[in-house]
Parts: structure tokens; C-alpha cells; sequence
């Protein structure tokens, strides 16, 4: 199995065939326990799928949780019936194993989803729930290179995140193994089975989304061109039909701090806001362009809502970018969704690529490490590491070093934007980005050889967007790495100054594992002060909390070779992880 719950016992698991609404009413009042109604799978929306849902909440009980699987279009119609009497937890990408393959004009289709809701604020209340390793076929070591922490990781594998990838589940098949997982993860008090409702065959229809019509209008070019200023303020000064591939990363309004404004508008205020701009965007694109907007799940839901008012639905890509562990289920799903001006265009990527754009858009096959010298070794000996581009991205990670960083707090990888250009885009076509930020997109535009227009309204990102435009033009890499001095932070974790160590890090914290297994448990600090051989300042100095400080001693630690061996005390370590049961 390639999943490991803790101090789970497996909910038990009923499967019921759902033949008409009210049967499905009858069946959720009938417990306090874990629903998972599972809809069909099939081409365009299910019709009244909104109502059927707002009739669902009412019948929910206080202790339960509520799962809905269904593919994308129907899983935004289910949010839509919930979000007024439930409290939204997670959306799960389900990788699927029998992938749809569109015509050029879409990615292939290679994913699922789950909507996970209970009926109070409180935490979801799940177990510990870890994936397993991965290990590369050519170097035989973990997928991904841990360097210098395993001893902070365990044994088994990693937290669970809000993306499977690890597991592949036909859309139209046999689901046990997806349901054995929901019943380990949920495996724990207060709950009881896993009743599954499946309404495959409940007289659902099937309608195809509707479609947008656009009269012919005069196409209008654009020079290349950065501009200082509001958002919609500017966009409305763009003429319409001018461009030809729109990227937004909205401020996600999750009061993150920025050079010159705070991300945090009233909710309702946000989504009018963001409602006005993207009628904007919608107005300047091409007709057969794209819009391709990233943003969390929950919010691109919203905007989904709005946007197929007024484009065409293409693809709803899960950019699977782990950020930073804030909940045991962690947040690593990212939406990027994608939606056209009237019947979309080809996509250049997929029917014309640029030679030098092709790199982008074949991805590193699942489960290839990205070590230096095994990707040496694989090139050595002609191994293909590639594979197919679908619409579920997992090769593309954020950027970790702060050598590669600016002073921004969102930045993304220009190798995100090197593959949505290429893929989108013709040399020579215009791309837009209306949140430019540090000018990811403007400048991998520029080093593809688009034009691009960046309108961003912060003095300080718009000036050091011009100077990185501007090192391009002298044949300097932008992305390159240096030594900054940086300010701005994506995460809640503050930022340690440089300093020297006079002992290492994991020296410090294998000597807090010392402690922990003379004293039996995670010790406190006055404990440690009392027991450890080094200057208890140094914890203080040199970790950001005390998280840090006793990472090892709640874990086993790890090897990255398949065939290395956790450390001789990891038995008896297995005894001072936490015990209860948690909420995230």
C-alpha cells in the first residue's frame, strides 16, 4: 500500500447504489459517520447538480463528513450548492489512469477530484496519514533529494497533501483502493464507516458547457511595454483583440504584505473586484486566446463561476507546488485554469512548438529524481526521463534558495511561465500578465521572444521589473543566482539572519533525539537546558521555533536508498509521537 495511516483502525465500508434523489437523502440522515457520494464521470455538466447539493447540506449530521468525487465541471457546481451551510476543507486532485485525450485545442485530461466539507468550523478531524517513498529506476534513491534533513523525515515517507499522485484510479472503474484510503484517513473517533453513495445511476444528464460567441472584430498589436499603474485603471486603456495569451496570479487576498498595499479586501468587495478586472481581460484577449488564471482552489472556483459567463472552458491544470506545510493534509494544489475567447485555437505547444521551446513541454516522467549526476547518468546512457504533458504538473517547484529570489513575497519559477508561453503562444505573439509583480512573465516572455505587456502598480516591483527587462537586453539572465538581501516572505516562518554555527544544526537536534530518549518524551526547554551537552542559547539562536528545534526527535529519520535502514531506535522513538487524535 502506498499510503501508511497511524493508530488508524479502518472504517468499515458500505456501498450503496443510489437510484433516485430522495434515496440519497434517506441514506446521508442515516448516520453521523463519513459520506462519499461519487458521481458519474462523464463529458459536460450534470444538470441541477447546484440544487441537488443545497438539498444534501440540510441533511448532513454535526459529527460528519461530507466527500464529493466527480471530475472538474461538476465539482465547482457542487461547491456552489454548499459553500452557504457547510465549511469547505480541502479539494483532493485524484490522478486517473484512464486519460482523456482531447482534440489540440486542450491538454489531455488526467484528473479527478474530491471536495471534502463538514458541518462546523472546527478542524477536520483525520490521522496522521504518510505517502511512501518514491524511487528513481536509474539511481534507486528517493525522488526527491532531502540533502541534509533526513534525519527530520520518517521512515515510511512524507505528510499526505491534497494531491494524489501516488495512486492512479480509473474514473470509470473499480475505486476500492481510493475508498480503502479515505477510510484509513478518516479511520479514527469520532466517526464510524465510510458510506459510499454511488449515483452513477441516479438519471443524472449530461449537458455541454455553454458556448460563448464572439462577432469578428478588428485584431489590434501591441508594443511590448511595462506599465505603473491600477490594474483595471490600466487594462481598460488596452484596446480589445490585442492579445493573444493572458497569465493572472491575483492577490489571493490572504492579507500577505506587499511593497505598497495589503492583500486583504472584504471578501465580497475581493470578488467584485476580481469579477471586473477578468471582464477586462476577456475584453482585450483575441478571439481563440486563452486566459490562464492560478489561484487555491476555493478561489478559483469563484472565478470559474464568472468566467464561464463570458469564455469557453479549456483545462483546469493542478499545478501540484507544495508552499509550505501549514495542515497534516498539505495545501500542494494549485489551479491554474484555463479558459478561452470562443472556440479555443490549437494550442501552439501541442501542434507547432518552437524547437526551442519543446524542453518546456515534455515533462520529467513520474518518479525520475532530479540529482545532478543521475540526470548526467540518464543522458550518458540515452534513458528517456520524459513523458506526455497532460494537465497535472508536478515537475515545476517553487523557488527554495533565496539566491534565486527577489525581494517579493510571491515570486513564481520562471520555469512555470517558460511552459505556459510556449504552450500557448507563437514566437512573436503578445502575452499579458496584469499583476506583474517582479515580472516572472514579462521577462521569460522577453527571453522567448514574445511580446509581453506587464501592468503592475507597486513603484518598487515595477522599477526592478524595468532593470531585469533591462539586464536581458545585455545579455544577462534575470533569473540567475545571487546573493540578495531579502525582506519579503511567502510564508508565516520568519527568516533567520546569516550567521556562523558554531555547532551544526543537525548536530543540535540529534542531540534534542538524545534527550528525548533518556526522558521518554519530547523535552521542554527548561528539560533540555538541564540535559543537553551544548549552550541552550544556541536553539535559540539558530532555529526559528521550537518545531525546529525537536523535528528529529518526533521522527524516525530516514534514508534516501531504497535498501538503507531507519535508525536502531526507531521502534522505540515511535513511542513519543503524539498519540491523539488532531485537527487541521
Amino acid at each position: 500500500m502506498s499510503h501508511q495511516s497511524e493508530n488508524a483502525t479502518r472504517l468499515p465500508i458500505a456501498i450503496t447504489q443510489i437510484d433516485t434523489i430522495p434515496d440519497l437523502f434517506n441514506h446521508i440522515r442515516r448516520g453521523e459517520s463519513v459520506h462519499l457520494l461519487r458521481l458519474p464521470i462523464e463529458e459536460g455538466q450534470i444538470e441541477g447538480l447546484q440544487a441537488v447539493m443545497e438539498q444534501v447540506a440540510q441533511w448532513l449530521g454535526e459529527q460528519s463528513v461530507l466527500i464529493v468525487v466527480g471530475d472538474v465541471l461538476d465539482l465547482v457546481q457542487v461547491h456552489t450548492g454548499l459553500e452557504n451551510d457547510l465549511f469547505y476543507k480541502h479539494w483532493i486532485t485524484i490522478q486517473q489512469s484512464a486519460m482523456a485525450v482531447p482534440s489540440r485545442t486542450a491538454l489531455p485530461h488526467r484528473h479527478f477530484g474530491a471536495l471534502v466539507y463538514t458541518p462546523t468550523l472546527e478542524g477536520l478531524i483525520h490521522t496522521t496519514t504518510r505517502i511512501g517513498y518514491t524511487y528513481c529506476p536509474v539511481c534507486d534513491k528517493t525522488t526527491k533529494d532531502y540533502g541534509g534533513k533526513k534525519h527530520t523525515y520518517h521512515e515510511f515517507g512524507t505528510a499526505i497533501s491534497d494531491v494524489w499522485r501516488d495512486i492512479e484510479i480509473d474514473p470509470h472503474g473499480d475505486w476500492t483502493m481510493l475508498y480503502e484510503r479515505f477510510a484509513d484517513l478518516f479511520g479514527i473517533h469520532p466517526y464510524t464507516s465510510l458510506n459510499v453513495l454511488d449515483m452513477r445511476d441516479t438519471g443524472f444528464i449530461h449537458v455541454p458547457s455553454l458556448r460563448q460567441h464572439y462577432q469578428e472584430a478588428p485584431l489590434t498589436a501591441l508594443p511590448s511595454q511595462l506599465i505603473h499603474g491600477d490594474c483595471l485603471e490600466s487594462l481598460r486603456q488596452l484596446p480589445s483583440n490585442s492579445v493573444d495569451f493572458i497569465f493572472t496570479d491575483p492577490p489571493y487576498n490572504l492579507k500577505k504584505k506587499y511593497a505598497s498595499y495589503a492583500d486583504d479586501l472584504e471578501i465580497t468587495d475581493y470578488f467584485r473586484w476580481c469579477d471586473e478586472w477578468l471582464s477586462e481581460l476577456a475584453r482585450v484577449l483575441k478571439p481563440g486566446g486563452t486566459v490562464a488564471l492560478l489561484n487555491i482552489p476555493l478561489w478559483t472556483i469563484r472565478h470559474f463561476v464568472h468566467l464561464q459567463t463570458i469564455l469557453d472552458y479549456q483545462n483546469w491544470i493542478v499545478w501540484d507546488a507544495l508552499a509550505y506545510p501549514v495542515r497534516r493534509i498539505m495545501p500542494a494544489h494549485y489551479s491554474i485554469v484555463c479558459f478561452s475567447k470562443g472556440t479555443p485555437r490549437s494550442l501552439p505547444g501541442l501542434v507547432e512548438p518552437c524547437p526551442e521551446d519543446e524542453h518546456w513541454l515534455r515533462p520529467l516522467a513520474e518518479n525520475y529524481c532530479i540529482r545532478a549526476a543521475c540526470i548526467n547518468d540518464r543522458h550518458r546512457r540515452r534513458i528517456s526521463d520524459r513523458a506526455m504533458l497532460t494537465d497535472v504538473w508536478g515537475d515545476l517547484h517553487r523557488l527554495k534558495h533565496n539566491s534565486r529570489r527577489v525581494d517579493h513575497p510571491t515570486q513564481l519559477p520562471p520555469t512555470l511561465m517558460y511552459r505556459l508561453i510556449s504552450l500557448f503562444t507563437y514566437a512573436g505573439e503578445t502575452v499579458l500578465d496584469c499583476f506583474n509583480g517582479s515580472g516572472t512573465t514579462t521577462l521569460t516572455a522577453h527571453q522567448l521572444g514574445r511580446g509581453y505587456v506587464g501592468i503592475e502598480q507597486a513603484a518598487a516591483y515595477y522599477d526592478l521589473t524595468v532593470q531585469r527587462h533591462r539586464e536581458i537586453e545585455m545579455g544577462i539572465d534575470p533569473f540567475r543566482k545571487e546573493e540578495r538581501a531579502l525582506t519579503a516572505k511567502n510564508s508565516p516562518v520568519a527568516r533567520m539572519p546569516k550567521q556562523n554555527y558554531k555547532v551544526p544544526k543537525k548536530t543540535l537536534q540529534m542531540e534534542v533525539k538524545r534527550v528525548a530518549e533518556l526522558l521518554g518524551h519530547i523535552p521542554s526547554r527548561d528539560e533540555l537546558a538541564e540535559h543537553t551537552r551544548y549552550p541552550v542559547q544556541y536553539y535559540d539562536q539558530y532555529f526559528v521555533g521550537w518545531g525546529e528545534v525537536t523535528a528529529a526527535a518526533r521522527t524516525t529519520g530516514m534514508s534516501e536508498s531504497r535498501n538503507g535502514h531507519p535508525s536502531p531506535n526507531a521502534e522505540q522513538l515511535r513511542l513519543f509521537e503524539k498519540q491523539e487524535s488532531f485537527s487541521d
